[in-house]
């Protein structure tokens, strides 16, 4: 006969097993900022990848620092939820960066070309109001 405590500890794991799969991601995008502080004015190739599939995909031309050296995404992004992967390249060379999401945050992201590199900051928060 199992004894109480194998029981329990057998219990416990079957139930917090079941916990990783009952809430699966539900990341969102609530926008996206393409900031150029380099001298030169950049391509900026730009994909959202939800659940595995490719939602958005678009180049941006992006002026440099001393222009309007900002295109911003808000209105151009789909509205999905799930495990959100943004990868950003720039054109031409072989800078890029990508994120996952994997969580139930919303996200506000900053895509920056620094002129040698590409950093994607991010602010999160359950509510995606937050960023209106």
């Amino acid at each position: 006969m199992p004894s109480r405590r194998s029981l329990l500890t057998a219990g416990t794991l079957v139930a917090l097993s079941g916990c990783a799969t009952l809430s699966p991601a539900s990341a969102r995008l609530a926008g996206v900022r393409l900031t150029n502080t380099g001298s030169a004015t950049q391509e900026f190739e730009f994909t959202v990848t939800v659940d595995r599939e490719t939602v958005y995909e678009e180049t941006h031309t992006v002026r440099a620092a001393e222009d309007d050296a900002t295109v911003e995404l808000d209105d151009s992004l789909p509205d999905r939820q799930g495990p959100i992967t943004i990868a950003t390249t720039i054109a031409g060379t072989d800078i890029s960066e990508e994120t996952t999401f994997d969580d139930d945050n919303c996200y506000d992201v900053i895509v920056e070309y620094t002129g040698d590199n590409v950093v994607h900051w991010q602010s999160g928060s359950s509510d995606c109001d937050a960023f209106q």
